[in-house]
C-alpha cells in the first residue's frame, strides 16, 4: 500500500480544516439569520446602484478612477436609505415561543411552567443572536439565573439584590 506524499497530507488538512471551518460558520450564520439577509440586501442594493452609477459616469465622459468612487458613494447611500436594519426588540415571537416549548417541553411529555422554565438563546441577544427557533432553547429557571449570576459576582454584587437602590449603589453593598 502506497503512502501519502506530504503535499498530499497536506491538502487532506486543508480540507478537513476547510470543512470543520465551514460547519462553523454555518452554525454561527444560522443562529443570527435576520442580521445576515440585511446585511446581504444592503450589500446587494449597494453593488447594483454602484455599478449603474459607475457606468452612467464613465458613458458620460468621466475618467474610471473619479467615476468608480463616486459610484461607491452612491451605492453606500442608497442602500443606507433603501434597506430599512431589523427591529432590535427582544420580544421573542409567539409561533415561535410556542415551537421551541413543544420541541423541548411537550415532545418530552412535560409541560410548560414559567415558574420553573425560561426560553434561553444559545448566542445571546446581545451577541447578535436572534429569535429563531435554531436559536432557543427552553432550560430550568435556577440554570439561566445562574448564568447570570456570574456577571454579578465579576461586579461585586450580591447574587440577589432585594433593595431597590440604584445600580450605582448597589456595587457598594456588603455581601453579609
Amino acid at each position: 500500500m502506497a503512502s501519502l506524499t506530504p503535499l498530499a497530507s497536506l491538502y487532506i488538512g486543508v480540507i478537513v480544516g476547510a470543512g470543520l471551518l465551514a460547519w462553523y460558520l454555518y452554525q454561527v450564520a444560522s443562529r443570527k439569520q435576520e442580521r445576515i439577509r440585511y446585511k446581504a440586501r444592503r450589500a446587494v442594493v449597494a453593488l447594483v446602484v454602484y455599478l449603474a452609477a459607475a457606468l452612467t459616469l464613465a458613458k458620460q465622459g468621466l475618467a474610471p478612477f473619479e467615476a468608480v468612487p463616486i459610484g461607491m458613494l452612491v451605492g453606500m447611500g442608497c442602500a443606507w436609505l433603501l434597506v430599512k436594519p431589523p427591529k432590535g426588540g427582544r420580544r421573542i415571537p409567539t409561533a415561535i415561543r410556542r415551537q421551541v416549548i413543544a420541541r423541548d417541553l411537550t415532545s418530552k411529555g412535560l409541560k410548560w411552567d414559567p415558574t420553573k422554565h425560561h426560553i434561553d438563546h444559545l448566542v445571546p441577544f446581545s451577541r447578535g443572536g436572534d429569535n429563531s427557533a435554531r436559536n432557543l432553547r427552553v432550560i430550568e429557571k435556577h440554570r439561566n439565573l445562574r448564568k447570570g449570576g456570574k456577571n454579578a459576582r465579576v461586579l461585586g454584587l450580591p447574587k440577589k439584590v432585594t433593595t431597590q437602590e440604584p445600580l450605582h449603589r448597589r456595587a457598594t453593598l456588603s455581601h453579609d
